[in-house]
């Protein structure tokens, strides 16, 4: 998109709304009704160039439309849009001196969701557009209402489910680690020992399973005190310290001695950290070497204590970061993972008042908690 063709505005936070004029001067009219109403404004001067917005910006608020542009018509681009996106999620508003019925019949035909004809009266154009906007709203607000009823639904009933087989695994559980640790403390042959090895092994691993379903049963209300939160990212980091030698992995530290404390349970967020921790470990497992733990107090409006967990393993990919705190939702291969884990470090952060977001790209991948800071 040239600098003459386009022009990408920020101006108010309002909804996204792209144009495609080509009469610059009805282009500027538009421009400063929908500014003046608000809206952040994108214009483009012709139907190519509004084609190559959508592709690589994606969907705006709204699109209003010229039929007559150069090269692409808006008729065609009101098609090309519709074959993407429906008309709730983008409203589609023709802007045109084409009054005749037939060109009426053809804008509704191709998924316009409005029409209205030049010359036009700026408060009908934006009482229009107020009116899709806000159609377009409630649309969103019902879209998120259901996905959270089903994700409600989903994880009461396997919160249920998690309860009753935790409970009903960990007595085998126990039974079959003791025997094995007696058979392996009396095993003679090295071959044998091994293989009792692994099925403790394997055993610790389900134990660690059941663990995480339990504590995704339980909803016990956490303990609330004054707690140093470095001192608990230091205490977590000990634990895994020697680990993280043995495989080669560079662990970096940056915890000032005088970060404000945070109103908390020690034992669950350390629970967060050593959750964050292990799982880099298994990123670097792949490739990098590095693992920088980083934090800060932020003075802004709301004091927070800030920790950020980095490494340069592989990044996660694109299409599965946004489920990546997702119940059941897991990385890692075969039975490596249950796919709680980072979903009850994420609860366990927002019932601290707190946020757990991920970063992730070809530079590493960052996990980074926020808390509350206490005020002194």
């Amino acid at each position: 998109m040239t600098e003459g063709q386009a022009h990408a505005l920020a101006r108010g936070g309002g909804e996204h709304l792209l144009i495609a004029e080509d009469d610059a001067s009805a282009a500027r009219v538009l421009r400063m009704i929908l500014e003046q109403a608000g809206y952040r404004v994108s214009v483009a001067a012709d139907g190519e160039t509004a084609i190559r917005f959508l592709d690589e910006q994606g969907a705006p608020d709204m699109l209003l439309l010229d039929w007559m542009l150069p090269g692409v018509s808006g008729l065609e681009i009101c098609h090309y849009a519709r074959q993407r996106w429906d008309a709730l999620r983008l409203p589609v508003l023709m802007v045109t001196a084409k009054t005749d019925p037939e060109s009426v019949y053809a804008a509704f035909d191709a998924g316009a969701s409005d029409y209205v004809t030049k010359p036009f009266r700026g408060a009908e154009l934006r009482a229009r557009i107020q009116s899709h906007l806000r159609t377009r709203r409630l649309w969103e607000e019902r879209q998120h209402m259901e996905e959270h009823l089903a994700e409600r639904d989903k994880l009461f009933t396997l919160g249920l489910l998690s309860g009753s087989v935790a409970h009903d695994l960990n007595n085998p559980l126990a039974v079959i680690s003791a025997h094995a640790q007696l058979l392996q403390r009396r095993a003679t042959d090295p071959q044998m020992a091994d293989q009792l090895r692994e099925i403790v092994d394997a055993v610790d691993r389900c134990t660690h399973i059941v663990g995480d379903m339990l504590n995704f049963a339980r909803r016990h209300p956490a303990e609330r005190y004054p707690v140093d939160v470095g001192s608990v990212v230091t205490a977590t980091l000990g634990m895994r310290e020697k680990k993280l030698r043995t495989t080669g992995v560079e662990l970096q530290v940056q915890v000032p001695d005088d970060l404000p404390a945070v109103s908390g349970d020690r034992h669950q967020l350390q629970q967060v950290f050593l959750n964050v921790v292990v799982n880099a470990e298994q990123a670097l497992a792949e490739s990098g070497r590095t693992l920088r733990v980083t934090a800060r107090a932020d003075h802004q409006a709301d004091p927070a204590v800030v920790l950020e967990f980095w490494n340069d393993g592989p990044p996660i990919p694109a299409d599965q970061l946004p489920r990546i705190f997702d119940p059941l939702f897991t990385t890692k291969p075969g039975d490596e993972g249950t796919g709680l884990g980072l979903f009850i470090c994420r609860r366990i952060v927002r019932e601290h008042g707190g946020r757990l977001d991920v970063s992730s790209g070809d530079e590493g991948t960052a996990f980074t908690v926020r808390l509350p800071a206490l005020l002194e």
